[in-house]
């Protein structure tokens, strides 16, 4: 797995599931979930309702988990969404100013509201404006993860990274009354081999009842495609570290921190249960799964070894033993499950 570092990841070096009497890997739960626009932000919330940022559309969508939509709320191009534990949406699109720019903003939607007609309803929700990149109108929020005290963590793209002091490539950090704190000192924006590079950023997710997030990027410029930060507090620093760094010799041969093996990190999510890692690559339509210790797991899958239904994933989200992917080019909202969990 450590030959050819220097260019993208060849999916058929994938591991091969071990053979027995039935092989594990994801099989496809047909039919598919359809009737979208070039999705790109998918999140399954703490209601378990499943949510689409509709990007094309300008939508956001409220779907149950057999495929009803609920209801749906106009957003203009959203592109990622979270949710806290008051069930309040976070939803990064764009919002038009007085002059006419387009800017990138992050939006709160009060789904639990105090009126019986509007609560859990995105057409009626109360809305708020949390921040907008006014001076900067081609900046965007393409990921959006909610810590355990509901502060926020917003992923913000956007083509100049010229500036030392405010590129566009950040993490900015939000309290949980959404009062902007600083950008995320633990990153160097830019292009690099370093492990904390980042140069454009696509999405970002938190592990449950912790600090800790993994956050993902297009691999133009930089070396490594998904990012394992992990909270640190200690007498002499407090913030996030890498979690594997090819700098400790111990780590140099992890597979989640193998340079160059992806070619467009879209999307990442966790299983809660068992924090395994899911991550899509939307270059090479696939999906790469290591276990909670960055192990690469033999049930990835994509474009070389499934039967080819994805196209672009863009979204992922997951719950109860199904994974959900977010199919961008066919606009479709596909469901995996493990082949040892089918019914039979």
């Amino acid at each position: 797995m450590l030959a050819g570092c220097d260019s993208p990841m060849d999916l058929s070096t994938l591991p091969q599931p071990a053979q027995s009497l039935l092989d594990t890997s994801y099989v496809a739960i047909m039919p598919p979930y359809g009737g979208f626009n070039g999705p790109e932000g998918l999140l399954l919330g703490k209601d378990q309702l499943l949510y689409v940022a509709d990007t094309r559309a300008n939508r956001v969508v409220m779907l149950n988990r057999a495929g009803s939509v609920l209801s749906e709320r106009t957003m203009l191009h959203p592109v990622s969404v979270g949710q806290d534990t008051r069930l309040d949406l976070l939803v990064g699109g764009e919002y038009v100013e007085t002059n006419g720019d387009t800017v990138g903003a992050l939006f709160r939607i009060r789904l639990v509201s105090h009126s019986a007609d509007s609560a859990h309803r995105l057409d009626l929700a109360p809305i708020d404006t949390i921040w907008r990149e006014r001076a900067h109108p081609r900046r965007r929020f393409p990921g959006i993860a909610v810590l355990g005290d509901n502060s926020v963590l917003a992923v913000r793209n956007g083509p100049d990274n010229a500036s030392f002091i405010d590129p566009d490539a950040r993490v900015l950090q939000f309290d949980k009354n959404d009062n902007f704190i600083t950008p995320m000192p633990a990153f160097v924006t830019g292009t690099g081999t370093g492990i904390a590079n980042i140069n454009h950023p696509t999405s970002i997710a938190a592990f449950p009842s912790s600090n800790d997030f993994i956050l993902v990027q297009s691999s133009e410029g930089v070396a490594y495609g998904a990012l394992w930060m992990v909270y640190s507090s200690t007498s002499d620093f407090q913030g996030w570290l890498p979690r594997f760094d090819p700098a400790r010799l111990e780590d140099q041969s992890a597979d989640f921190i193998r340079p160059n093996r992806f070619t467009f990190a879209k999307a990442v999510v966790i299983d809660p249960a068992r924090r395994d890692v899911f991550i899509a690559d939307a270059e090479q339509d696939s999906i790469v799964k290591f276990n909670s210790r960055g192990i690469l797991r033999g049930e990835s899958f994509g474009r070389v070894r499934s039967e080819g239904l994805l196209r672009r994933p863009s979204g992922l989200a997951y719950f109860d033993k199904i994974l959900y992917v977010l199919d961008q080019e066919q606009g479709i909202l596909l469901r995996y499950r493990l082949s040892t969990d089918v019914p039979r």
